[in-house]
């Protein structure tokens, strides 16, 4: 009897033990690595008035903080992904599938907490948008965001990047749903949700070089080391594709023959924790000698200001081309991969602007486009994922 009492409090005092480590590892974690590895911002701790005021809302909140923030989970997580991969050529999460070469599949937004639609991008791209219903939702809210942005004299383009489902799904793995298999492969370039919209739309501009991007498609170093392609040849490609349409002429900077391939680390834009190396292909960005102001503060008109001392200024990336081959200015909506692109579009133009309204919260940017010059550019252009139409955008509507 004393054995299994003296078992019993071993035993309990080892679970303690154990269950306090990560309590005490907590100020140990490297918190804005965990950031930067998953893409997102993690989850604030809510304070005692807003679980006073909402107390539903803000313990699931704090459950999700926990989550965020407990010692250890972070290496943890890495840890199992890592012997999925190792042992399975896979992660154990169906928002990442599939190994080709090094390849895997992002299936959805990596940080959403809805996990019943963990296929929600290869859904949208190769089942929803390709309705009717939602073709003519969409140009709705282009042609507000059209009206609006014309009215100040620029032309607006709006191009839409083709991604993986819609490009190599001949490689889908044997885990990829049977509907997507059948479903992705009909996406062509005769036959798309970009092409349909033109046709209701015709005096707008599409730019969606699915063509083009098919045909490299073919050649497994033209996905360097993120599931959006957008980081390696396939940027180049764009923009050399956006030339050849709107006939621009391209920098006499931009590099010319064939890229020269590398070993690559490649993991999914650091989403995934582990990976392998590879062949990929990019080419050097520092050729093209663009200036970039990464912190460049955009002044509002001097009456706002005066009027509101605490808005003066908001962010704006603004891009000099010293080689220019005419004196337009641009400005380039994007989401995250705009950084990416912005200095290969920015070698077309004398001067262009980058913003990212996803990270510009709605009252500032319509201060911004209100009450700036900043939409007195020769050209707007909108640059979109083709699995969807951005949030981003509302304010531009």
């Amino acid at each position: 009897m004393k054995s299994a009492k003296l078992s019993a409090i071993i035993y309990a005092v080892v679970l303690s033990l154990l269950l306090l480590i990560p309590t005490l590892m907590i100020r140990y974690i490297d918190h804005d690595a965990r950031k930067v590895w998953e893409n997102r911002t993690l989850t604030v701790r809510p304070t005692l008035a807003e679980i006073r005021d909402n107390p539903k809302q803000e313990f699931k909140n704090f459950d999700d903080y926990l989550n965020d923030h407990i010692g250890g989970s972070f290496q943890a997580i890495k840890l199992r992904r890592k012997f999925y991969f190792d042992v399975f050529n896979a992660t154990g999460d169906t928002y990442i599938v599939g190994k080709n070469d090094g390849a895997l599949f992002l299936t959805a937004p990596f940080r959403q907490k809805d996990r019943d639609t963990p296929f929600q991008w290869w859904e949208n791209v190769c089942d929803k948008l390709q309705r009717v219903g939602y073709q003519k939702a969409y140009v709705k809210r282009v042609r507000k965001s059209k009206e609006m942005i014309t009215r100040y004299g620029a032309d607006v383009i709006y191009t839409s990047i083709p991604s993986t489902p819609v490009l190599i799904s001949d490689q889908f793995p044997k885990s990829a749903p049977a509907e997507y298999r059948e479903a992705c492969p009909k996406v062509t370039p005769e036959n798309n949700h970009i092409n349909e919209i033109r046709k209701l739309e015709p005096d707008t501009k599409f730019f969606y070089p699915l063509g083009a991007f098919q045909e490299k498609a073919k050649d497994p170093y033209f996905y360097p080391n993120s599931a959006y392609h957008w980081q390696g040849e396939s940027t180049w490609v764009f923009i050399e594709e956006f030339a050849k349409e709107y006939n621009f002429t391209l920098s006499p900077k931009w590099p010319s023959g064939p890229c020269t391939y590398q070993d690559v680390p490649w993991d999914i834009g650091k989403l995934v924790g582990v990976g392998t190396t590879i062949k990929g292909c990019d080419r050097d960005l520092s050729q093209l000698g663009i200036i970039v102001d990464e912190k460049f503060q955009y002044p509002l008109n001097e009456a706002y200001a005066k009027a509101h001392p605490k808005k003066t200024h908001i962010t704006v990336v603004k891009m000099e081309n010293p080689h220019a081959q005419n004196d337009m200015t641009a400005i380039i909506f994007t989401n995250s991969f705009g950084p990416a692109v912005r200095q290969q579009y920015a070698s077309l133009f004398k001067t262009t602007y980058h913003l990212r309204p996803g990270i510009i919260n709605t009252p500032d940017m319509k201060i911004l486009l209100r009450e700036s010059d900043v939409l007195d550019v020769d050209l707007a252009t909108i640059a979109i994922a083709d699995f969807h139409y951005p949030n981003f955008l509302a304010p531009l509507e």
